[in-house]
């Protein structure tokens, strides 16, 4: 039983390394400079095709994942305000949103917040 495994596991990996290398002789062999280029209709293009792209952007949606995530954290704590005691509730509470203004000042000080163009 377990050899019969072992043989149809082996064969299943010889047959698809077989197809991969069978694919890449074929890619090679099938190289079109015109199909391959971000452009199909004939012309040749005009600028890179991989513009880079903002860094201001890249910045604001990673504050917007840190503050998306921070938004997670608050959530239990209101689902959790019918259990816990009430004062310590309120300092959390306002603990972490102290934090998130904080932040935010922080970020809009040192100009993460400008869209420069």
């Amino acid at each position: 039983m377990m050899l019969n495994m072992s043989i149809m596991v082996m064969m299943t990996l010889i047959l698809i390394s077989l197809l991969m290398f069978m694919l890449t002789i074929y890619m090679k062999m099938k190289f079109n400079y015109n199909k391959s280029s971000p452009f199909e209709c004939g012309f040749d293009p005009f600028n890179k095709a991989r513009i880079p792209f903002s860094l201001n952007f890249y910045l604001i949606a990673i504050i917007f994942l840190i503050f998306d995530i921070e938004m997670s954290i608050i959530l239990p704590m209101i689902l959790n305000f019918k259990i816990s005691n009430m004062m310590y509730f309120n300092s959390m509470f306002l603990t972490f949103f102290m934090f998130m203004i904080i932040t935010i000042f922080y970020e809009w000080k040192f100009g993460s917040l400008n869209w420069k163009i």
